[in-house]
């Protein structure tokens, strides 16, 4: 029997919040030695650094040369700043060299990268003379290693592998193509924006002395431009220097041949279209020429394309945004039942039309306000998706882009959850003529631009169609990830040797159904056996279409947001987030697993599960928020029965999923700190904050011994790790554990800010940093020993809110 989810009055039932402190007695640590004993360790070698350097200050200073000799004296640009990148042999401490390299060197850092060992450095021409003593501080170490001196110099450039210039070429990333938009990356200088304020106004004077278009957005640091005959790039670049980078902004829906099914009358109804909540179809719009109409709000306010929200016009017509629409509307039901029939739409459609082409360049800032102009006109709407993606795939390791940053920051601000496609890999297809995962080892089957998003959830695509009849894909199975999905693009064999990495820290988040090829004649297509998906057409003489991709995946996930939306409309964007993951699972899936998470993520989502409890199974959301360095128990009661009563067996008679989710402010330009806030949670014994945080060698307070003390660690100071905003952890639980904590466990929480942040960018997170928590507490007995009772003893003990009405999703289902 279905039965609501329930909200745990953590306000109510705590054990109150004491300051955090890592004390668990691992022994001493790189970030506990002395700096003396750093240096020993190290052991300089001074011949071997002096060559490194003395490469990189020889091109250094051709490149300089070369880069001045380029800028037109006639533009009259008062301020001119230098980017000097320099790789670092470890991570490089910005909290706490940020002011000594600007005081010694007048280098200001602007851009961290490579998770901590590249960073990007600024010099105004006003600080000209301090930058001099950086490279007299190479030349002079240069000359020591040469002849044995002992000459001083500045210490801080110890650590340095190589630097270079940043170059016009370095910065432009893409060619120039007609009618095209070129996002510009602008940094954020916390000392010398001054510099930078002159230096952009000058730039936009002569913008429009040239009759170019641009729209600058100071918010988030992007400029986009729009190509013109007289853009002359290379002058812009060469000349004005507060450009980071310059990419393309084209984006695609390419997708392989798709097949008309030459039905030529839809067959289906919508009936019962009351005040459900309404999903945001950043698409190519919805067709009003489908059944679809009667869920779909009509805004042209909601349009940055030259044709109507309610047209979908790509491919002559089959269109886009509308299968997208109707699979997010309407869930796999619409496919299992071939569209026939009436349906009630778990949703109404609000069209966001951004393309109406399949390959276009996107602004990012149109977009982002868009989507701001639909939270303000409609703000019940929690729920989006995106399935226009970038063309080109991130590089390994690549740092984040604008559009996800922008993403990220739009859900944070407005409590919104985008469901992004990774994008499609059809090249797979040309390659081929099997099920090959190694394939997935290439860098081109990397995510995406906007798919990196934190704050957001991403989707892959797995092998299921929903269609009848036996399985004829290619992959191994339904569940299976499909060769045209793509991978996160994290690699941890690249970094830094001694780099700390995140585990945690990868996408996508998981998958769902996007169809799968066939296999013909050795030639892989889409249009023949059951493997494809059948979509809505915005062609009503079409109908239907067969076809796959990873856009068909993110609509179906957010079809289930949508749910539990509607059940349960009082909880967050990340209680929905995290209500989804704690009920993926892997075990169907089957990939290597060094790159396992990299492409299903926490897997397939279980629908039938994630939204109701039943009798035997109970999902407990948490919403909650700490301050920086607050540590907080929770305490979770268990019922009395499951130690009082034979359940047949003591051992794994419970198995309690966790998965904590939050959103946060990103910080741009900062790969290690983007994620600023370290939020963790740990399962302990029943035993009090001091106890806790006292060594876990002498304690032993963590609940199983199987688990990490923390779902993730921020112990390390000077080389932290990368923060995720996702963690997620399982155990079982056996009779003699309950019976030593007297059936009551301990769920920790605690919170820091990222120890590496530019002076003043860790203001923003010092207060209310919220979270949520999904814990789903089941009976793993066999069925005819489920006792039926754990739902409700557990909420009778716990102070429980009930949460939603299940009276609403009865009707729909009936």
């Amino acid at each position: 029997m279905n039965k609501p989810h329930v909200l745990l009055r953590s306000d109510i039932q705590n054990e109150g919040i004491v300051p955090m402190k890592y004390n668990y007695g691992f022994g001493k640590t790189d970030d506990e030695a002395t700096e003396e004993e750093r240096e020993e360790e190290k052991q300089i070698n001074l011949a071997g650094l002096a060559d490194n350097l003395y490469k990189s200050a020889t091109q250094f200073r051709s490149a300089r040369d070369t880069r001045y000799q380029k800028r037109n004296s006639k533009l009259n640009i008062p301020k001119h700043i230098d980017y000097v990148k320099v790789n670092f042999l470890g991570q490089f401490a910005v909290k706490d060299y940020f002011n000594a390299w600007y005081k010694h060197f007048g280098l200001e850092i602007v851009e961290v990268t490579n998770f901590g060992s590249t960073i990007l450095f600024a010099v105004v021409s006003d600080k000209d003379q301090e930058f001099q003593n950086f490279l007299s501080s190479i030349d002079t170490l240069v000359e020591n290693a040469k002849d044995g001196g002992d000459r001083t110099y500045s210490h801080l450039i110890h650590y340095i592998e190589t630097f270079e210039l940043l170059s016009s070429n370095d910065i432009i990333k893409t060619d120039i193509e007609i009618d095209g938009i070129l996002i510009l990356k602008v940094p954020e200088l916390l000392i010398n924006s001054a510099s930078k304020d002159v230096i952009l106004q000058q730039l936009f004077q002569y913008l429009k002395e040239h009759g170019i278009k641009y729209t600058y957005d100071d918010g988030t640091n992007i400029l986009e431009i729009y190509v013109a005959p007289l853009l002359d790039l290379e002058e812009v670049i060469d000349n004005f220097d507060i450009f980071l980078q310059v990419t393309s902004s084209r984006g695609t829906l390419v997708r392989p041949d798709s097949f008309n099914l030459a039905k030529k009358e839809y067959g289906f109804n919508l009936i019962n279209i009351p005040d459900f909540p309404t999903v945001g179809i950043i698409d190519s719009g919805i067709s009003f020429n489908t059944p679809l109409k009667p869920a779909v709000i009509v805004d042209e306010n909601l349009n940055i394309t030259a044709t109507p929200v309610n047209e979908d016009n790509l491919d002559g017509g089959q269109g886009h945004g509308t299968a997208v629409a109707a699979l997010a509307s309407l869930g796999s039901e619409v496919i299992t039942r071939e569209y026939l029939g009436d349906f009630t739409p778990y949703c109404k459609l609000l069209p966001i039309k951004i393309t109406d082409q399949y390959s276009s360049y996107l602004s990012i800032i149109k977009i982002v306000s868009v989507l701001k102009e639909a939270k303000s006109r409609y703000p019940e709407i929690k729920i989006f998706t995106l399935t226009v993606s970038f063309k080109e795939h991130k590089k390994f390791n690549e740092n984040y882009s604008n559009y996800a940053y922008s993403l990220d920051r739009f859900a944070y601000e407005n409590d919104c959850l985008i469901f992004i496609s990774t994008g499609n890999n059809f090249a797979a297809a040309e390659q081929y003529n099997r099920y090959h995962l190694p394939h997935f080892n290439d860098e081109s089957t990397n995510l995406c631009v906007p798919a990196e998003s934190l704050n957001n959830m991403t989707v892959g695509a797995c092998a299921e169609s929903f269609r009848n009849g036996d399985f004829s894909g290619i992959s191994n199975g339904r569940e299976y990830p499909t060769m045209f999905s793509r991978k996160g693009h994290y690699n941890d064999a690249l970094l830094q040797k001694g780099e700390k990495k995140n585990k945690l820290l990868f996408k996508p988040d998981m998958v769902m159904a996007g169809g799968d090829y066939c296999l013909d004649r050795f030639k892989w297509v889409t249009v023949e056996g059951n493997a494809s998906m059948i979509l809505l057409s915005a062609d009503s003489a079409e109908s239907f279409y067969q076809n796959v991709g990873t856009s068909f995946a993110a609509p179906l996930a957010a079809n289930v947001g949508a749910r539990i939306q509607k059940l349960y409309p009082s909880i967050s964007s990340s209680s929905i987030k995290a209500l989804m993951l704690n009920h993926c699972t892997d075990k169907f899936v089957y990939s290597p697993d060094w790159y396992k998470a990299s492409l299903i993520g926490h897997g397939h989502l279980i629908k039938d599960e994630v939204l109701f409890s039943n009798e035997n199974k109970i999902s407990l959301i948490i919403e909650d928020s700490l301050d920086n360095d607050e540590f907080k128990i929770i305490p979770i009661k268990l019922p009395d029965y499951l130690i009082n009563e034979d359940l047949k067996k003591s051992n794994g008679i419970l198995k309690i999923t966790t998965t904590l989710c939050f959103q946060f402010l990103p910080v741009k330009d900062n790969q290690l700190g983007y994620c600023p806030v370290h939020i963790a949670f740990g399962f302990f014994k029943n035993h009090t904050h001091g106890t806790i945080l006292q060594k876990e060698e002498d304690i032993r307070s963590k609940l199983k011994t199987s688990l990490p003390v923390w779902s993730q660690n921020a112990r390390f100071k000077t080389r932290p790790i990368p923060y995720s905003n996702v963690q997620k952890q399982s155990f079982p639980v056996n009779v003699n554990e309950l019976i030593d904590e007297n059936g009551i466990f301990k769920l920790g929480i605690h919170c820091l800010v990222h120890p590496q942040l530019r002076p003043g960018e860790d203001q923003p997170y010092l207060k209310g940093n919220k979270f949520s928590i999904a814990i789903t507490i089941e009976e793993t007995l066999k069925k005819e020993n489920l006792t039926g009772k754990l739902y409700d003893e557990l909420t009778a003990i716990n102070q429980v809110e009930v949460l939603g009405n299940l009276d609403q999703e009865a009707d729909l289902d009936a």
